[in-house]
């Protein structure tokens, strides 16, 4: 058991053995008795304590929290000997057996001993190793013909700290911090100022311009104080609104309520989701990445207002921390929404053929516009989707006219769906079930159809399409209007203004009998071309699918 005491160097407060509190006491006085004659000896001094509580600072840990002889001599050999500094005929330079493993890595510093303004250009060339001439010259040529040179010295006045003390030169330098250098440093400063002082006439211009862009960046710095608080503050409120509106959205009803123009209907959320994601354990995944996904930008804009605002000091593995999980998040996201497009990898298509009676020459095409049955959890004209207990109902039917290529008319049903693979989506597409029925010369077409809820929704659709030959006509009722989609016409005429007009197949394709401008043939025309399409119809049985 050894005893210790308590020692402050530099401001850092150390528990320190009494043998290594001796040798250390020791050699400071030693030190201070060799720059007993230097006007500079206390700033020596001052400065060699720094890089001593640097030193021992970095000694310690959770495990180590005493002073130990063993680390006095490490700090010793790192800094040297004083006696070689003052040894000025020794022609072999000291270094310690330790300097090459603790030199200082460079830092990024303004020179104040070697500056016409405010020695960016000097701190530059020290950092980067090269003539501060040639930084200079890139000030100015910037500044002639890109014109951002002045505003770019003064950002960095502004970033760069000055090199106030000897460890700062030493560090701007890279050179090694110790007693040897420090003393050199403080001497060649001495003489420096001597040589200023013979030459401040000649300096005053380059005083004023410098005192000047001080007083620039003096400005710039409250102005950008008070940008980074109101910057700050609405990084908060904006972070703490989304936090509110995140968790909530989060931690809400368990179920889900919808509106439709049938009425309000409600379902369980899990239900829901059950018919989109594979699994519940896969719902559930998918929600913690969207927690991590989410939730981690807005704690890091929370945090970097409360940073902002409160100069909150944190230590770089919280900033990792976050990305870390935020990246877990994406992944997970990623992952689950590759197997979501696994299960809409294949898609495939049933068609149904269904042959229209010849006899007849006109066709009225209806849509039933009852109620989709079920409980509606999505209202739109392609996208309305209902459940019951067994199957679910969308509205996903579209309609089309096309001239057909032989002289027969027909009506095609095309089941379109998706699935994990080839089988499967054929399987989906087979239990998809679609109603229609033809009464005489009447199609009348269902505006749903629905499949069993183990199916889950996977992209299914009905495409009808209606191929009519050359000379045969159909009139498209208004309820037809919200399935027909971009129907082809030789008149470019919208959909919306199709409805209610009866239509010929022409060979240039569908042409309006109904309206006051027919294109490309008059009445009399059509009538002549088409006598068919006057003639009254016969009726006939009821066809239903």
């Amino acid at each position: 058991m050894n005893k210790t005491v308590t020692v402050n160097i530099s401001g850092i407060v150390f528990h320190i053995e009494v043998d290594a509190y001796d040798t250390l006491k020791n050699y400071l006085n030693k030190i201070k008795g060799y720059f007993n004659n230097s006007e500079e000896r206390e700033e020596i001094m001052t400065d060699i304590e720094s890089r001593i509580a640097e030193l021992f600072s970095n000694m310690m840990d959770d495990k180590n929290q005493v002073i130990t002889s063993e680390n006095v001599t490490s700090v010793i050999e790192t800094m040297g000997k004083p006696e070689q500094y003052l040894d000025e005929d020794s022609e072999e330079e000291f270094e310690s057996p330790k300097e090459s493993k603790l030199k200082s890595d460079k830092k990024l510093f303004r020179n104040p001993d070697d500056r016409i303004l405010g020695g960016v250009a000097s701190g530059l060339a020290s950092y980067f190793g090269l003539d501060a001439v040639w930084l200079r010259l890139f000030f100015v040529l910037t500044f002639i013909f890109a014109g951002f040179g002045p505003f770019l010295y003064i950002i960095l006045w502004i970033v760069m700290p000055e090199a106030k003390t000897a460890s700062d030169k030493l560090k701007m330098k890279g050179d090694p911090i110790n007693v040897t250098n420090i003393g050199r440093t403080f001497e060649d400063e001495a003489k420096k100022v001597n040589e200023k002082l013979k030459t401040v006439d000649t300096k005053k211009f380059g005083y004023f311009l410098e005192q000047f862009f001080k007083a620039i960046g003096q400005i710039l710095k409250a102005v950008f104080n008070v940008l980074g608080n109101i910057i700050g503050f609405a990084f908060l409120v904006i972070g703490v609104f989304l936090a509110v509106g995140f968790i909530a959205g989060l931690s809400g009803s368990d179920m889900i309520y919808a509106v439709t123009s049938d009425g309000v209907f409600s379902i369980e959320s899990t239900d829901f989701f059950n018919l989109i994601f594979v699994s519940e354990d896969q719902f559930h995944l998918a929600i913690f990445g969207i927690i991590l996904l989410f939730g981690i930008p807005i704690i890091a804009i929370i945090y970097g207002g409360l940073k902002i605002l409160f100069n909150i000091k944190t230590h770089f593995s919280f900033g990792i921390a976050l990305v870390v999980f935020w990246l877990v998040g994406a992944s997970i996201c990623g992952l689950i929404s590759i197997k979501m497009g696994t299960e809409l990898s294949s898609q495939k298509t049933i068609t149904e053929p269904h042959t229209l009676p010849a006899y007849y020459n006109n066709y009225n095409l209806t849509a039933n516009t009852t109620a989709i049955p079920g409980n509606g959890i999505l209202d739109g004209k392609f996208s309305a989707i209902s459940l019951d207990n067994d199957s679910i109902y969308q509205a996903n039917v579209s309609v089309n006219i096309y001239k057909s290529k032989t002289d027969s008319a027909k009506l095609v049903i095309i089941k379109h769906t998706n699935g994990e693979s080839k089988k499967g989506a054929i399987t989906k597409a087979k239990n998809i079930n679609y109603s229609f029925a033809i009464t005489d010369s009447t199609i009348n077409l269902n505006n749903y159809f629905s499949n069993i809820k183990t199916d889950k929704i996977r992209g299914q659709r009905i495409k009808v399409k209606l191929y009519l030959p050359e000379g045969k006509s159909v009139y498209l009722d208004e309820s037809i209007s919200e399935l027909v989609y971009d129907i082809p016409n030789v008149t470019n005429t919208w959909d919306s203004d199709m409805m209610s007009k009866k239509w010929v197949m022409t060979k240039d394709g569908l042409t309006c009998l109904d309206c006051k401008d027919i294109e490309g043939a008059t009445s009399d025309e059509l009538m002549i071309r088409y006598p068919s399409l006057y003639n009254v119809e016969i009726e006939s049985p009821i066809i239903s699918k």
